[in-house]
């Protein structure tokens, strides 16, 4: 299949063109949107998407459209990845599943446009890849990647880095499971947060730090916004200490 992620919003044509010229090439092909709510421009929200589907999707060929480099000199690529393809353009969106990337291609396509390359090499890309074909591609030696704090580990405290905030204001870091262990309570930035098993555990208004759907740590407030509270943003880099 076919998954479809962009910063297009709702309200436009543009998701739907992008479906026309897919069924055009392929009509067989089984198309799932994930999300056309991506922040605006925001490599880093598509990458961390990117990680959270992945999983789940067997062969799946993902098309990401989040390009603020449109019209410019940057690689349109296709990556082979150990369970199906990532389709976009090469501006960072790889960055937290690059150990599952096996070969990286230029797609060599011609664009009628220069802001829309959703629809004029993306979207043909993916159809084609889903049919077999590969002809149009060229192997290249790398892609770009986003720099970003990995998870170290520093005495009782961990360093690591925001990676998301959702909806609903959880503050979401890039700290695994394995490394945060089951502690009482996290100390950030001064503030004792304690450690609960889920939200519906925690007080109304009261700011917890918990182990997330995707296995990272993540700080939450019930029925309320730890955004709020805490003031990070994707990007920050923190250091947690345990107890």
């Amino acid at each position: 299949m076919i998954t479809l992620s962009t910063d297009f919003g709702y309200e436009d044509h543009y998701v739907a063109v992008m479906k026309a010229v897919i069924y055009g090439i392929n009509p067989d092909a089984k198309i799932v949107d994930i999300t056309h709510g991506i922040q605006r421009h925001s490599i880093m929200h598509a990458a961390y998407v990117l990680r959270c589907i992945y999983p789940y999707f067997g062969n799946a060929i993902h098309v990401f459209v989040v390009d603020p480099g449109v019209g410019t000199a940057r690689k349109g690529i296709a990556a082979k990845l150990k369970h199906g393809w990532f389709v976009g353009p090469d501006n960072g969106i790889l960055t937290l599943i690059q150990g599952e990337v096996e070969k990286v291609y230029e797609i060599e396509l011609p664009a009628r446009s220069a802001t829309f390359h959703g629809r004029d090499i993306f979207a043909p890309a993916a159809a084609r890849i889903d049919m077999g074909q590969k002809d149009f591609l060229r192997e290249i030696d790398s892609f770009i990647t986003f720099p970003y704090q990995k998870p170290e580990r520093e005495g009782d405290a961990i360093r690591g880095e925001i990676i998301h905030v959702d909806h609903f204001g959880n503050v979401i870091t890039n700290i695994p499971k394995e490394m945060v262990g089951n502690p009482n309570k996290i100390i950030l930035n001064k503030k004792e947060i304690p450690f609960k098993r889920a939200y519906g555990l925690a007080r109304k208004g009261e700011l917890i730090a918990l182990i997330n759907s995707e296995g990272l740590l993540e700080f939450g407030v019930n029925m309320g916004s730890a955004q709020e509270i805490l003031k990070l943003k994707p990007g920050d880099r923190i250091k947690v200490a345990l107890y």
